[in-house]
């Protein structure tokens, strides 16, 4: 259906744990998810680069009131942390028609989208 669409847009919710933060003990299995995760993205926003009008982004939203985050951080005060409703319009805006870039990163915290650089 998305490639059948005059503008096909898949968001896929990653996690800064894969760019830049901190590893974590016991959450491994979380961020293994989260790199297969970035991998199928990733693998098919370059199969549909040129044969359709399907966009594919990553979107980090980094630390949000969850109860996720409630769970893994009990002793932080949840007022001190963005609830996941700053982080809807991101998302929204990446589903839009105008919307051009693919097989990109948008990173919440820093309101910036990124290309992934090979790897040196």
């Amino acid at each position: 259906l998305l490639r059948a669409s005059d503008a096909g847009r898949a968001v896929f919710v990653s996690s800064g744990i894969l760019h830049g933060e901190a590893l974590r003990p016991y959450l491994g299995a979380y961020a293994a998810s989260k790199a297969a995760l970035e991998a199928i993205a990733r693998t098919w926003a370059a199969e549909t680069a040129t044969t359709s009008n399907v966009k594919v982004m990553l979107a980090n939203p980094g630390v949000l009131r969850t109860k996720m985050r409630a769970a893994l951080m009990p002793g932080e005060d949840p007022m001190s942390v963005r609830p996941p409703e700053d982080f809807a319009p991101k998302v929204a805006a990446m589903c839009a028609p105008d919307w051009t870039r693919t097989g990109m990163y948008y990173d919440f915290k820093t309101d910036s989208v990124k290309a992934y650089r090979a790897p040196a």
